[in-house]
């Protein structure tokens, strides 16, 4: 495919609409994990690390490829953990923020009212003083009309019939005076008592005037908006809460989904991943280097039978690991054989975490290459994993090499040997069960297989190495 020049400048990767495919032109990459890791796949899948010198010419399609398809999952994987993140923060949020604002709504609506009631109780007590100041005003000034009337109207009178003997008017003076006091008197109560209702008017207190009224309807109303603004605010956080459950119950559906997918009692998984750990180990321990393939497909189409394979000394001998968490019986051999072919193994080991689950047996050899183990990681001791492990590795090994030399032949009848020793394990745990009281007994026979496997190991080990060392051209 002819790199992408839609730009000036050909790309280092672009995408291809036909296939679809993302096609990668000429792109360098500088980093040291991925430059290290590079360098084990010279020969186009995982294996020891070559130097500078044994990468000129490799073609690393493959290496890249792979890299690319983890890099992806792995990307999508943290992406959905990051959108699960932001939507329980964005969740959260509404909640939070929808309590604050009915909040604030409720008090800015309190506030307004308050600051509204007190205003109309300002405007009532100035109109009240206000009012009781012009009357007293009023009052004063009507007095003084009348007073100035009274005297400017016995004046008159003194003046039209006074005269030397005012008899007329010494009479009527006292009727003035007294028509003046009773005209005050009057005014001044009609005008106390006009200016006493009108004052009432502006009352808060008094429960028949308007202003009352009027503040009364203002805090019935203020109440009724609280309440709806509350009502309002508890439907919505039951709306957030109902969101919140749905959030909550998808993502545990889909973890839930996830896991199942993930951990199968067909499959077990999870008994997988126990074993590898152990297997990572053991592989160290012997130099070896340990592979979990249970997820990748292998030699055969659409196969992804052998869950793990231990590659002896960075060669091409194998052995492969088949595991299973189930109580259903299962055709081991045809298991073995297929997992074998597809992972390119010489050697197979299957493994089940009950005895119950391989025929009531801890150890059951199915051919010389060809074993089947009952072996719990919780409670059983990695020492027995390990053995059976190098008796199939020194299969593989012997299965491997040349089958016409005389130490090829002594290594395999010392590995039947061995294979025959694996049997006595099953009797040392029934010992084990029925007689408690003799643990010292059981512990030193247990100790005697276990060095007697150990000698006949290094015994076919030696046989090997023999065989190694002699010339190919010997036989």
């Amino acid at each position: 495919m002819e790199p992408d020049t839609t730009d000036d400048f050909p790309r280092g990767a672009s995408y291809d609409r036909d296939t679809p495919a993302v096609v990668v032109h000429h792109l360098g990459v500088t980093d040291p994990a991925v430059v290290a890791e590079s360098r084990r796949w010279s020969t186009g899948r995982r294996g020891p690390a070559v130097g500078e010198e044994g990468m000129a010419g490799v073609d690393l399609s493959g290496f890249v490829t792979q890299a690319l398809v983890v890099g992806a999952h792995a990307i999508g994987t943290a992406g959905g953990v990051q959108d699960t993140f932001d939507l329980e923060r964005l969740v959260t949020d509404v909640g939070a923020r929808t309590t604050e604002s009915t909040q604030q709504a409720v008090s800015s609506t309190t506030e307004v009212m308050n600051r509204a009631t007190e205003a109309m109780q300002k405007a009532a007590s100035d109109a009240r003083k206000a009012i009781g100041e012009t009357g007293t005003a009023a009052r004063k000034s009507f007095a003084d009309t009348v007073e100035g009337a009274k005297k400017t109207l016995l004046a008159e009178v003194h003046r039209l019939v006074g005269g030397d003997d005012p008899e007329l008017a010494a009479r009527l003076t006292p009727l003035l005076e007294r028509f003046g006091r009773e005209l005050d008197t009057r005014v001044t109560a009609q005008t106390r008592e006009l200016l006493t209702a009108a004052a009432k008017q502006f009352d808060p207190a008094d429960p028949t005037s308007p202003m009352s009224k009027h503040t009364r309807e203002l805090h019935k109303q203020q109440e009724t908006l609280s309440a709806t603004l509350a009502r309002q605010h508890t439907e919505l956080t039951g709306k957030v809460d109902e969101l919140a459950t749905a959030w909550k119950v998808a993502t545990s559906a889909k973890d839930a989904a996830a896991t199942t997918a993930r951990v199968t009692p067909i499959k077990g998984i999870g008994y997988e991943d126990e074993v590898h750990e152990i297997m990572t180990q053991v592989a160290l321990g012997l130099g070896d280097e340990y592979t979990a393939t249970g997820s990748t497909t292998g030699a055969l189409s659409r196969s992804k039978k052998g869950d793990g394979v231990l590659t002896i000394g960075g060669g091409d001998a194998r052995v492969v690991l088949e595991m299973t968490d189930s109580a259903q019986n299962r055709p081991w051999n045809d298991y073995l054989d297929e997992a074998e072919r597809n992972r390119g193994a010489a050697a197979s080991l299957g493994l089940v975490r009950d005895p119950a689950h391989n025929d009531n047996s801890t150890v059951r050899p199915l051919t010389a290459r060809r074993i089947v183990l009952a072996f719990d990681p919780a409670t059983d001791d990695p020492a027995w994993l390990r053995t059976v492990v190098q008796l199939l590795r020194l299969a593989a090994l012997a299965a491997s090499a040349r089958q016409d030399r005389e130490e090829i032949h002594t290594a395999d009848e010392k590995i039947t040997e061995a294979l025959g020793l694996l049997g006595k394990i099953d009797d040392i745990r029934r010992i084990a069960g029925t007689l408690r009281q003799n643990a010292g007994k059981i512990e030193q026979q247990s100790d005697d297989v276990r060095a007697a496997l150990t000698r006949l190991l290094t015994q076919a080990q030696s046989a090997l190495s023999v065989a190694a060392e002699a010339p190919s051209d010997a036989a």
